[in-house]
């Protein structure tokens, strides 16, 4: 059976029912945004299967009256979900079961506050970028509808304001295995997801002090503004891989900064 997330929290696994359907599209993309829908039904996670088994339509996560999450396809797949094909692609598409029907389309609070959590998981964990504006969708942003409703129109500073929230909180309150958990220079000014002083400070003296040694030694061609992107990315020429590359300046990541092999 294919996995769902490793998010922390219970996630009902509908995935290979819906692929079973044969209207679900296995190719990758890169994920840039999420995009948050309503289910226009009050619909429990299997009644969200039984509608898309009868029609090609789709999304990565549904999240149910109650708040629990259920996932329907692989966060790096195209779910047919946003009315627009570049949308598909690069967006992380979440439903919200409706407490009532139109014309007001209200979803609960315990609903969207699960979806928002979610979200900041997934901006955490696949994206890689803090919520915003700019990435933080619902699904009017890529078609002519008025999905996810009025009700949550009223409500999407609330919306962005906890998966910000969230975001914060995956980044910041997990700490880095093995020797990077040891304090270092700085290390409690670092919250993750916003700029550091540590991690600027680095970047300025990196740059002041020896530019050429540490670009050359580190394939290095990224020199960002000192914030979790650019440090990940650091990391990532430094031979980190995986979750090891997660932005987070731990005690042998800036070691290794400070005195990479040449």
């Amino acid at each position: 059976m294919t996995a769902t997330i490793a998010y922390d929290r219970s996630v009902a696994n509908f995935i290979d029912k819906l692929s079973a359907t044969g209207h679900v599209t296995h190719k990758s993309y890169k994920k840039t945004s999420v995009t948050l829908h309503h289910n226009a039904g009050r619909f429990s996670h299997q009644g969200l299967l039984d509608v898309w088994k009868e029609r090609p339509a789709s999304a990565h996560f549904d999240i149910d009256a109650a708040g629990a999450v259920a996932q329907y396809v692989k966060v790096n797949e195209y779910a047919w979900a946003v009315g627009n094909v570049a949308g598909n692609q690069r967006s992380i598409s979440i439903e919200m079961a409706n407490a009532t029907l139109g014309p007001g389309w209200t979803v609960a609070e315990v609903t969207w506050k699960n979806a928002a959590r979610l979200a900041g998981w997934l901006f955490a964990k696949v994206i890689g970028e803090r919520p915003s504006k700019s990435n933080l969708f619902y699904h009017h942003h890529w078609s002519a509808t008025d999905c996810a409703g009025p009700h949550m129109e009223q409500l999407y500073g609330k919306v962005l304001a906890a998966a910000q929230e969230a975001y914060d909180h995956f980044k910041g309150s997990q700490p880095v295995s093995g020797s990077d958990t040891e304090p270092f220079p700085g290390a409690s000014f670092f919250h993750a997801g916003k700029k550091s002083p540590v991690i600027e400070a680095m970047h300025h003296r990196l740059v002041a002090e020896d530019c050429n040694r540490y670009q050359s030694s580190a394939n290095a061609d990224v020199w960002g503004s000192g914030d979790v992107k650019s440090y990940a990315a650091w990391q990532k020429k430094l031979g980190f891989e995986g979750d090891d590359a997660d932005g987070i300046p731990g005690k042998t990541s800036w070691d290794k900064l400070q005195v990479p092999n040449v």
